[in-house]
C-alpha cells in the first residue's frame, strides 16, 4: 500500500493556479443580495420604461380618429357613387305613375352594366 505522505510529493508538481479561490458563506450572501437588488432594480426601472411608453402610446392613440374619419369619408364617397347609379333608375320609374306596364327593351345589357357599376364599389 502506498502511503500518500511519502510517495507524494506537492512540490514535484509546480505551480499552477487554477484561478479560482475559496470564500465563506458571508461573503456569497453579501453577493447574492447585491444581486438581488440589482435585479429588482433594474427590473423596476426596465417595467417603469415600459409601463411610460404604453402609456404615451395609449396617450397618442386615445384622440386619434383619423383612420376612422378616412373610412367614413370613403364609405360615404362609395355611398353616393352607388346612389348616382340607382337614383336614375328610380326617377325613371317614377316619371309616369299612372302606366302599369313598363317598357323596356335591351333592358338586360343596361342592367348587367349597372350591376357591374354597384359590384366594384360595394366589394373594392
Amino acid at each position: 500500500m502506498v502511503n500518500d505522505k511519502q510517495d507524494i510529493n506537492i512540490e514535484d508538481y509546480g505551480e499552477f493556479d487554477f484561478g479560482f479561490s475559496t470564500v465563506d458563506e458571508a461573503e456569497v450572501e453579501e453577493f447574492e443580495s447585491k444581486v438581488r437588488s440589482k435585479v429588482a432594480e433594474e427590473s423596476a426601472t426596465i417595467s417603469n420604461d415600459l409601463e411610460q411608453k404604453i402609456n404615451k402610446l395609449l396617450e397618442v392613440r386615445s384622440g386619434d380618429t383619423s383612420k376612422i374619419q378616412e373610412l367614413e369619408k370613403k364609405r360615404k364617397e362609395e355611398l353616393l357613387n352607388v346612389e348616382k347609379i340607382i337614383m336614375p333608375l328610380l326617377k325613371n320609374l317614377q316619371k309616369n305613375p299612372d302606366d302599369i306596364y313598363i317598357k323596356w327593351p335591351n333592358r338586360k345589357d343596361v342592367i348587367e352594366k349597372q350591376i357591374r357599376k354597384i359590384v366594384a364599389i360595394t366589394r373594392s
